[in-house]
């Protein structure tokens, strides 16, 4: 009867053992589990902002493409020299303001 009451109490002993351990690797599951989901959150916003970014960036490079393919026309030529080169064309009558104004 010995014998059989020391199996049952190694047994137990076992099965606790086990059970701890059990416990153990379910709590460090639990755990990590808990940081991979923060992490997933936190790099989900992340790419919320990029995608903000990017599409703001892609806007930009349409303005861009648009206002150089303006500069590459007549009347973009004409404007500028009419501003820059005070240039007048044939027919136009040309006003300057007085030195004293």
């Amino acid at each position: 009867m010995k014998k059989a009451a020391r199996t049952r109490r190694e047994t137990f002993k076992g099965i606790v053992v086990i059970l701890a351990i059990l416990l153990v690797l379910g709590g460090t599951l639990f755990i990590r589990y808990q940081h991979l989901k923060s992490q997933y959150r936190a790099n989900a916003e992340t790419i919320d902002l990029l995608e903000e970014k990017k599409a703001e960036e892609e806007a930009r490079t349409e303005r861009l493409a648009q206002q150089e393919a303006y500069q590459q026309t007549d009347a973009y030529v004409e404007e500028t020299a009419r501003k820059l080169l005070n240039l007048v064309k044939p027919g136009d009558t040309a006003i300057k303001p007085s030195e004293g104004e």
